[in-house]
């Protein structure tokens, strides 16, 4: 079990604010390596040098040291930071060449600086991360293959008698793959040659792909021209937040021969579209927005104003507990009834407590998957095969469906007896329940049959295609 202090330094070591002040410590010390391998032994500032350099080595040690001890698994450490151990080993100094590992913590901070872009923006963080850990790769090899190749070349070759004339000739043999601006004479120089020249074919594939990846992303997102008909939606359905049902409801409601070319928009905080989840499906018609759908600028942004309908899920697009969850769903409902009164809303609780707080913000539907579940599974122990039939009625992909249709004018004043009678025969539906105005949250279902039917009464109905009394749109 980890203590409370451990997670303490555990919370302290992963914090913004250290991460950067590392990442700050790390430029100094690679800044006073590369400034120390320049100037000449004799200079006086060399005396203060070594002192500096020693007190951030120690700082990095014990960093390190606090890991390894608060981290559950040991190997798993090694693993991670093999790169940092490498870099702060104390080193003789005699071998003024070994003291280039010192820039190996450059990789470090290259985790961290990608790391807290990612906290500040996921988007920023999938955009920049590659090609923040490509060039500072590159940086490295360059900085390592100049400095080493001055420090072994710099006083038997003149070609390298600057530590300028290195900086271009590591860089230029990296991107040539060969000596580029002078040939090394010593055995030291040749292997530092080869090495920066194998980092040089083995990044150039790398960075190919990256500029490639970025430069098909942005044609991209220039190309798509759904983003330009984003602010021209209407009657549109909204969909805020994701989790794994979303991809079952937007099946079913592409199903639906009255909302298969509706368009949908799904606004949630995603790290990256569920493109993949959905690509059985036509995204011509799904439009993906990311940013937190609580907020008045994202829902006016996805069109809210104008959109039919909109369902709230469960977001799980970012780790949050259920009442969390459920604390978003309501405030998005408040918002989005506030910006729209006229729109139809269906929410996904997880919570059933939450559910006074959406019906007094004109939530129409309220959904509590746990209960459905537990009510299906306790059908089935009741009446054996059951579930078939419930199954079949809840999708409109196979067999019959629930369908919402207005009182026929002829029709009212008559018992539902006889409209019962009247539907089966006319239009091959069974009527199972009448919905009166001012009783919408309590549906006669089966009602008697000396029931009279009312203007503005709506019928459920069960049949295998929606029956051609009036547009279901129209009921609201």
């Amino acid at each position: 079990m980890i203590s409370d202090t451990q997670r303490r330094i555990d919370r302290f070591l992963h914090a913004s604010v250290t991460e950067f002040v590392l990442v700050g410590l790390i430029l100094v010390s690679v800044a006073l390596v590369v400034t120390e391998a320049v100037l000449e032994p004799e200079v006086w500032a060399h005396q203060w040098f070594r002192p500096v350099q020693d007190v951030l080595t120690g700082l990095f040690i014990s960093e390190l040291a606090v890991r390894f001890a608060i981290a559950r698994k040991k190997k798993g450490f090694f693993r991670n930071y093999w790169i940092d151990i490498l870099a702060v080993v104390p080193l003789v100094s005699a071998f003024r060449l070994l003291r280039l590992l010192r820039i190996l913590r450059l990789v470090r901070a290259g985790i961290l600086i990608n790391r807290n872009l990612s906290r500040f923006s996921a988007a920023m963080g999938r955009s920049l991360g590659a090609q923040i850990g490509t060039f500072i790769v590159i940086g490295l090899i360059v900085m390592v293959g100049a400095v080493g190749i001055y420090l072994v070349e710099g006083g038997e070759n003149a070609e390298f008698d600057s530590i300028q004339e290195a900086l271009w000739w590591s860089f230029f043999t990296l991107v040539a793959a060969e000596p580029i601006g002078g040939e090394p004479t010593t055995d030291g120089g040749r292997l530092l040659t080869l090495l920066v020249m194998l980092g040089g074919v083995t990044l150039f594939a790398v960075l190919t792909g990256v500029v490639s990846a970025v430069l098909i992303q942005r044609l991209r997102s220039a190309m798509d021209f759904r983003a330009l008909d984003l602010d021209e939606l209407v009657e549109h359905v909204v969909i805020c937040g994701w989790s794994r049902e979303g991809s079952l409801i937007l099946e079913e409601l592409m199903a639906d021969q009255d909302m298969r070319d509706t368009p949908v928009v799904i606004v949630a905080e995603f790290s990256e579209p569920p493109e993949k989840e959905l690509q059985n499906l036509n995204l011509s018609q799904i439009y993906f927005h990311s940013g937190d759908y609580t907020t008045i600028a994202t829902l006016e942004a996805v069109g809210i104003h104008e959109a039919a309908y909109a369902i709230l899920l469960a977001d799980s697009t970012r780790l949050r507990s259920d009442q969390d969850r459920d604390a978003r769903t309501v405030l998005a409902a408040l918002t989005i009834e506030k910006l729209n009164p006229n729109i139809y809303t269906c929410a996904q609780l997880l919570d059933r407590k939450n559910d006074v707080q959406l019906r007094v913000a004109g939530v129409e539907d309220v959904i509590v998957a746990t209960e459905l579940a537990s009510h299906l599974i306790a059908t089935s122990i009741r009446n054996e095969g059951s579930v078939e039939v419930l199954t079949e009625l809840l999708t409109v992909q196979v067999g019959n469906q629930f369908y919402k249709v207005q009182l026929p004018d002829p029709w009212q004043g008559w018992l539902y007896w006889k409209a019962l009678e009247a539907m089966k025969q006319q239009y091959d539906a069974l009527l199972v329940a009448v919905e009166r105005p001012g009783h919408k949250d309590n549906p006669m279902v089966n009602p008697p049959p000396d029931l009279v039917l009312e203007t503005d009464d709506t019928l459920l109905v069960i049949a295998r295609k929606p029956p051609q009394l009036k547009k279901r749109r129209q009921l609201r």
